[in-house]
């Protein structure tokens, strides 16, 4: 069958790109090596940067190299002592001095705190030039805490102060995490998962496009077409990339599933820094076959818009613009990705995982985070795979010979003639 010559031709063609080559399998090695050498280069530089805080508070190492010393404005009478935080603050009596002392250069910022702080609770920070290392709020906070507690136990204090240390337990992998770290390493799930997707989904659909560009440009379509019937040439075009993405896909996923193996391994981690970092990750084994399925059906869904967008298109200039109408909301989930990774169950991403150009991503996001009810799932699912539907036979319509060899975009008038044929 023409068919498969089509696939066969476009398989080795684009197994011996030099792009593709790296990208499979060039990146993943590169993330291994250069995680595993950069905390070895640079990984103790931060941790002693930690311990030279000189003050019993919890200030970001940040904050203390921006403000070597700052001031603060005292009109409820309360805080006249600094206690533990004197070698960074210094009182002054009034606005005016402390605006003196700004200029000359003796403090780096100061803070106000009104005469009606126990009731608003409204502190103003001021600095002669933005800085977002000196906007912080630990240090005076800790200096507040401290003159309002003088009375109170010292234990009680500290637990105050501290609050709750909620760990989860992950009964799977037998690894228990603080609060911070789950939603951490939740965080970097659902990125690689995400970058994963969409680099592989575009990449490859990508390739498609200029395929049929290039073939448009050179003039060989002309040949083609006088053999190969269009509908043939752009379904063995999209499923050798297709082979394509899923290799890609596959190895990707698979050298993060063997990080994940190898980093519980105690022994490994101390060799290979890299490792500690997903040594308390979780991976979703459970889900990769249901996430397997949304990369096919959206890939299978972006081939058929590119497809469209490749026979339209005259040029590689007129048709990474032509389809940045769909590549662009299919990225928004990465925009609220902290709403999903903090919220799942919100309006917002559950509609974007179930609109078909952001349900790839979105679902996905939502499944690793939390327990998606089964009807949303398949809902999603449903409209994917109507939208491939829908994709897939609008490019079998706008991939005909008038439109191959047409040399200019349709107008709207002319949309409805080819999509009838």
């Amino acid at each position: 069958m023409r068919l498969w010559k089509v696939f066969s031709y476009e398989l080795k063609r684009n197994l011996r790109r030099k792009g593709y080559l790296f990208a499979t399998f060039g990146i993943p090695v590169l993330v291994f090596v250069l995680g595993s050498i950069l905390p070895l280069l640079f990984g103790n530089g931060g941790g002693q940067e930690r311990t030279q805080n000189p003050f019993n508070a919890n200030i970001p190492s940040e904050f203390l190299r921006a403000v070597q010393h700052a001031g603060y404005i005292d009109e409820t009478g309360l805080f006249s002592n600094p206690g533990e935080l004197r070698g960074l603050f210094t009182r002054y009596d009034d606005e005016a001095a402390a605006d003196a002392a700004l200029a000359a250069g003796d403090i780096d910022t100061y803070y106000l705190i009104p005469a009606d702080y126990l009731e608003s609770g409204d502190v103003t920070q001021v600095m002669s030039r933005l800085s977002i290392n000196m906007v912080n709020s630990d240090a005076i906070e800790q200096l507040l805490r401290s003159s309002l507690a003088q009375d109170v136990d010292p234990q009680i204090y500290q637990r105050l102060s501290n609050g709750t240390n909620l760990r989860e337990i992950d009964v799977g992998r037998n690894t228990s995490v603080s609060s911070d770290e789950a939603f951490d390493t939740r965080f970097i799930f659902v990125y690689v998962f995400g970058l994963i997707l969409l680099g592989s989904l575009f990449m490859t659909n990508g390739y498609l496009l200029q395929s049929v560009i290039e073939e448009k440009e050179s003039r060989l379509i002309e040949i083609l077409i006088s053999t190969v019937r269009p509908f043939d040439l752009l379904t063995g075009k999209i499923l050798a990339f297709g082979i394509l993405g899923l290799l890609q896909v596959s190895i990707w996923t698979g050298t993060f599933v063997f990080l994940g193996w190898l980093s519980g391994r105690e022994a490994l981690q101390s060799f290979l820094p890299v490792l500690q970092t997903l040594a308390n990750l979780t991976i979703p084994y459970n889900l990769l076959p249901l996430l397997l399925l949304y990369f096919i059906l959206g890939y299978a869904f972006f081939a058929g818009l590119y497809g469209i967008v490749g026979a339209i298109s005259n040029s590689m200039r007129e048709g990474p613009q032509y389809a940045i109408v769909f590549t662009l909301p299919a990225v928004l989930p990465f925009y609220f990705i902290s709403i999903f990774a903090t919220t799942p169950n919100d309006p917002l991403p559950l509609v974007l995982s179930l609109f078909p150009l952001t349900a790839p991503l979105g679902m996905a996001m939502r499944l690793v985070v939390t327990d998606v009810p089964f009807w949303q799932v398949a809902l999603s699912l449903g409209l994917l795979a109507i939208s491939v539907l829908g994709s897939l036979w609008l490019a079998s319509r706008m991939f005909r010979v008038n439109t191959l060899l047409a040399g200019r975009l349709p107008r709207l008038r002319d949309l409805p003639r080819l999509v009838r044929g």
